[in-house]
């Protein structure tokens, strides 16, 4: 049988995400074994990890129902559709804290530390507000060929992909990149700053220990803009295939 564009398209996301995986199940095993969990940084970008992992795991299932490999009936179905849309929100969600974090101490120079187990709870609790919607609705179904089990294109089930799924999530990954584009061009800048007095001075300078925390905490800003480049495609096939 010729593969189609739809077949390529869900070979690849169902190879990349099997891939994805298991590097996210060997980096989160290793934190764990280094004990680098005390430090703050890394348990943030842990966080981004984990939410990344969700999000394949979710993605893996769609494939592996596409390929006939997973249970059938509409209980499967409605599943998969809901792990689908809940965890591309906790992911989200994860991302967004994680900015939040990062503005707070590069451009507020406060940490937010204490607020850790609120941003945790944040991002797994709210998303179960909305992504149980489509199952009182019965909208969790098989959208169609190229979608798989997701919302599906009944009249309710469009209001409820662009009011709970596309429309915000588009919308505050805009908001997103536009926070860490402006953080990145500010610690690129502060980097470069008060660097004559910082040469001649010791790290009780607060510029210096400034400075070292910009780069400390800049390696954070990679996540969101890779979160936002993986999850475009996706959106944009499912989003074209709706119209």
């Amino acid at each position: 049988k010729k593969m189609n564009f739809t077949d390529t398209v869900t070979l690849i996301m169902g190879c990349t995400s099997a891939f994805s995986v298991m590097v996210c199940v060997i980096v989160v095993t290793m934190v764990t074994l280094l004990g680098l969990c005390k430090h703050f940084m890394y348990r943030l970008a842990t966080y981004q990890v984990v939410g990344a992992l969700l999000m394949n795991v979710a993605t893996g299932l769609a494939f592996l129902r596409y390929a006939g490999l997973s249970p059938k009936g509409s209980t499967a179905c409605h599943v998969n559709a809901f792990v689908t849309v809940y965890f591309t929100w906790i992911k989200l969600l994860l991302t967004l804290g994680m900015t939040v974090h990062v503005f707070s101490y590069v451009v507020c120079r406060k940490s937010l530390a204490y607020l850790e187990w609120f941003y945790v709870a944040f991002s797994v609790l709210v998303p179960l507000l909305f992504s149980w919607v489509p199952f009182l609705t019965h909208t969790y179904n098989i959208a169609d060929p190229n979608l798989g089990c997701f919302i599906d294109t009944s009249r309710n089930g469009i209001i409820e992909r662009y009011s709970i799924y596309y429309g915000p999530l588009f919308l505050l990954m805009i908001l997103d990149m536009v926070t860490i584009t402006g953080m990145a061009i500010y610690v690129k800048r502060r980097s470069l700053t008060h660097t004559s007095s910082v040469m001649s001075s010791s790290l009780n300078n607060p510029y210096e220990a400034h400075r070292q925390g910009l780069l400390y905490f800049s390696p954070l800003l990679a996540y969101p803009m890779l979160f936002f480049v993986i999850i475009l495609f996706p959106c944009l096939f499912r989003t074209l295939s709706t119209l």
